[in-house]
């Protein structure tokens, strides 16, 4: 407890006492508050008793506007919770837009009053959208599909229920015998499971820009399919995404492990299909590691002195790791592994470091930590770095239009040393590509482009660059080479 002696107050401009500002969209989530000046409509910043901001466009002038009286209109969607008059009394710059201050002159805003408005309309939205029937904006060949797939994963759930049943726990085979069974039932699954996934693809891209049916097709997927592969692990995490993203290293571990995760047989059924229908995330890492092998004996046969490589969002490495089980390199070796996932670079060092002890000298692994920001601004974190031999990102276009894709690439090309190489990854467009089953099954998207498109990234290097698209075994994703002249 402080005396009254030990209370400090304000100090600057702070001993004027302003009253406390809430951030709009943190304090009213489900639905953003609005604001009406003018007969124009702008999201509301933040938010107290006397005062709000708001943020507008960079061609929208205030300057003729500041401290007039002018009337204004708050509104929750289309409902208005508070009318009054404000002054504009300050703006300021603000992500590319301006951030203009309002203080009221007629009124004043119950905060606890508008939250409570703001929760009962929330409530009345969520209802009347959870209520809707949106299925006749579905297909009825889509729905078909659908209730084909959901009737093999109900049989296959009711036999290995019933296989679990029948097998004593005594029985020393028991283990052995459910694994075998659970592999026959994935074997048959994946055929039937590949042909509706081609057929859902094809109606889906049927949909063309009808977001409303999209969004229909999607909603209806989640509810009705989703629920019957969840129990597996991999399907599990892909559409639960408990770091925030989609595709993280966990994901990439299960496709690399081929373990049988769950606690019961129908649990592991559903992960095998997951990691199965995910084989290309190991076939990819195989192929980046044969590239590393391959570029390594060149350049100890050119007569190079060592090696550095650079992964731009590395996830576990696996690559790097199965690599450095080599008994012998042919020449000291730099890995460079950045993420933005701590956990991901924790793996991947925890991986790595036992090799390059036993390596002794020949290799070294080092991690950096970075935000997906940094990602796309990679002027600015390979200056940290020297110029690479290897850089490759073979899971971070998945996620970028051309234009960030296109920067991405000419930046890291310009990393490279003189005959150093590129790797840029990308899933593959095809009548059998795996977009339905990540889009509309587990809610992951993920930009999908043909052997032309992927030539496009480069469009802008060097001419005399040597370039080179791969598809992986599976079809499901293909590799950009381009290497650097000398």
């Amino acid at each position: 407890m402080k005396h009254y002696e030990e209370l400090s107050g304000g100090e600057g401009r702070r001993v004027f006492y302003r009253a406390e500002r809430f951030n709009a969209k943190t304090l009213m989530s489900s639905i953003s508050p609005i604001v009406e000046m003018d007969d124009r409509s702008f999201d509301i910043y933040d938010i107290s008793m006397s005062g709000i901001s708001f943020v507008s466009p960079q061609n929208f002038s205030w300057l003729e506007d500041m401290n007039k009286d002018v009337p204004l209109q708050l509104k929750i969607g289309t409902t208005e919770v508070f009318s009054g008059n404000g002054k504009i009394r300050r703006i300021e710059p603000h992500e590319n837009q301006h951030k203009v201050a309002v203080e009221l002159t007629r009124g004043f805003l119950d905060i606890k009053k508008i939250l409570a408005q703001h929760d009962d309309l929330a409530l009345q939205q969520a209802v009347t959208i959870g209520l809707s029937d949106h299925s006749r904006l579905v297909p009825a060949a889509y729905k078909e599909a659908i209730g084909d797939a959901v009737y093999m994963f109900r049989s296959i759930h009711k036999v290995l229920d019933k296989v679990e049943a029948d097998l004593g726990r005594d029985d020393s085979r028991r283990s052995e015998r459910i694994k075998d069974i659970i592999l026959a039932c994935e074997t048959k699954a994946l055929t039937r499971w590949r042909e509706i996934s081609k057929k859902c693809l094809k109606i889906t891209e049927e949909l063309g820009d009808d977001s409303l049916a999209i969004a229909a097709v999607k909603q209806y997927t989640e509810m009705v399919l989703t629920p019957e592969i969840l129990p597996g692990a991999s399907w599990d995490r892909a559409y639960s995404k408990p770091l925030g993203y989609p595709g993280d290293y966990q994901v990439m571990n299960y496709a690399y492990n081929l373990t049988l995760e769950g606690d019961t047989a129908y649990a592991k059924f559903c992960h095998r299909l997951g990691t199965s229908t995910g084989e290309f995330i190991a076939t990819r890492m195989t192929m980046t590691k044969q590239a590393i092998a391959r570029l390594c004996t060149e350049a100890a046969a050119r007569g190079r002195s060592d090696f550095k490589a650079a992964s731009l969002g590395c996830g576990p490495a696996q690559e790097v790791a199965n690599y450095l089980k080599t008994p012998n390199i042919p020449l000291p070796v730099e890995f460079t592994l950045i993420d933005q996932d701590h956990d991901a670079l924790s793996y991947a060092y925890n991986s790595t470091y036992p090799e390059v002890v036993r390596l002794d000298g020949m290799a070294w692994v080092r991690c950096l930590h970075a935000t997906f920001l940094e990602f796309l601004a990679t002027g600015k974190l390979f200056s940290k770095l020297e110029k690479q031999d290897l850089i490759y990102a073979v899971g971070l276009a998945d996620y970028l239009g051309k234009k960030r894709s296109t920067k991405l690439v000419n930046d890291l090309y310009s990393n490279l040393r003189p005959g150093g190489t590129l790797i840029i990854g990308c899933m593959r467009t095809s009548e059998t590509s795996l977009k339905w089953q990540v889009e509309y099954v587990v809610d992951w998207t993920l930009v999908h482009r043909t052997e032309q498109e992927m030539f496009e990234l480069a469009e802008n290097l060097d001419p005399a660059a040597k370039r080179e698209v791969i598809a992986d075994p599976t079809g499901h994703c293909h590799l950009l080479f381009v290497t650097k002249p000398e």
